[in-house]
């Protein structure tokens, strides 16, 4: 039986249970596509020319204060970054708060499961999972936690010095204990296929890679440089932007916004939900919004 996860348009996206989040992408949710081969980029584009966008319906009252036909850009980056801290107007307490919300923003379609972010797909068991009973959670083998994708220690300061940086739900997901552990600290560096170590670094997996970028842009023009991308990540320093890692442009524009994230996004933003921020990922509403401000890969335009 298919189970549906609804987008911003209240258009559901039809997913097989055996599928996960990011299998099937919400412009063409009749075709999933095959994470582990992407689709190339076009090539770079000028950060510094004016996107055209038509914002829908639903999120326009939200960025009302913003004329995207003028702005590019580190003006852009500006303006979003006020947005974003002005509409966040509640943080969570860590416990038990976060545990609950989580229980909700990643929940599985039967609501009886969350995703685990770096597991793999078809896993069930172990390490890797790919989704785990949404009571199971704690500090044991077995079970999940709250993942700081957005690593505590790499913040300077230490993000658990910002209480709204340490419970910012944007960039907390539920992980594997174990797994949550092996990645620790280390840095995203480029890689292919599952999630794991590599060279010193951690890769996150084809299926999330482009979840991970869109989260560190976001904590970068949310609390500035306490999470600047080059704090997180490795890779060439942008050239509009030296403190943005190209490889998470690249990440933004090959692995398309999934269900899950609009699903997480429509839930933190809105202000009539218990645990809701208020505030958007503004690059999950539109990864295009990356190009338009620091150049790159052209990634998906969902403004069109």
């Amino acid at each position: 039986m298919s189970l549906a996860v609804y987008a911003c348009t209240k258009d559901p996206i039809v997913t097989d249970p055996t599928e996960g989040p990011n299998t099937e992408k919400p412009t063409d949710p009749t075709g999933p596509t095959d994470p582990t081969g992407p689709t190339d980029p076009t090539g770079p584009t000028d950060p510094t020319k004016p996107g055209s966008y038509v914002i829908p319906a639903d999120q326009r009252d939200y960025y009302s204060t913003i004329d995207f036909s003028k702005l590019s850009g580190m003006e852009l980056k500006e303006k979003l970054a006020d947005l974003t801290e002005t509409k966040h107007v509640n943080s969570l307490g860590y416990t038990p708060k976060l545990w609950e919300a989580l229980k909700i923003t990643d929940v599985t379609p039967d609501g009886k499961s969350v995703y685990l972010i770096y597991g793999t797909k078809g896993t069930t068991q172990g390490t890797q999972a790919y989704t785990r009973d949404k009571n199971k959670h704690g500090g044991d083998q077995g079970e999940w936690n709250r993942e700081h994708v957005y690593a505590r220690a790499l913040g300077i300061p230490n993000l658990e010095e910002n209480y709204s940086a340490n419970s910012d739900l944007h960039h907390l997901r539920p992980a594997d204990v174990e797994w949550n552990g092996k990645r620790g600290n280390l840095k995203f560096v480029k890689g292919n296929g599952n999630s794991g170590s590599v060279s010193g670094g951690w890769y996150p997996g084809d299926e999330w890679k482009g979840d991970v970028a869109r989260m560190m842009m976001y904590m970068y023009i949310r609390y500035g440089d306490q999470c600047k991308p080059s704090g997180v990540a490795i890779g060439s320093a942008n050239k509009v932007d030296p403190k943005m890692i190209d490889l998470l442009l690249e990440w933004n524009a090959t692995d398309e916004v999934s269900p899950l994230e609009i699903q997480r996004n429509e839930y933190l933003g809105n202000t009539k939900n218990s645990y809701a921020q208020g505030n958007r990922n503004p690059f999950i509403d539109n990864p295009h919004l990356a190009t338009a401000i620091w150049g790159g890969p052209e990634a998906q335009n969902r403004w069109k």
